[in-house]
């Protein structure tokens, strides 16, 4: 075996898409994408801060305020997202949420 196989490689892979919900982020305005997992888990009261998306690749990632994190999931909506989580949406799609539909006997 060889040295370059026993290293790891310095590539780094962006995380898969399951589990990742939009929400805004009142710090900036921006709609981020957020691990749900890391918003409503057993830890979510134990830790201060959460990670967006776009700051999971990062060397010195910038965590934000879990208070300043939506509790609701959005619709980003242009010019209001951020462009590092909406990167990811190039090739992959994250799941949206449904608007909420009327309850009338009509349709609209």
């Amino acid at each position: 075996m060889t040295a370059l196989a026993v290293r790891p490689s310095g590539r780094r892979t962006p995380p898969p898409v399951a589990g990742w919900e939009w929400h805004e982020c009142s710090d900036d305005g921006w709609a981020h994408l957020y691990f749900g997992v890391q918003l409503r888990g057993d830890n979510s009261a134990r830790d201060p801060l959460v990670r967006p998306w776009c700051e999971t690749l990062q060397r010195f990632p910038l965590d934000h305020a879990r208070q300043s994190v939506s509790e609701s999931k959005v619709i980003p909506k242009p010019g209001r997202t951020c462009p590092g989580c909406a990167s990811q949406n190039e090739h992959r799609r994250v799941e949206l949420p449904c608007p909420q539909q009327r309850r009338s006997g009509s349709r609209p």
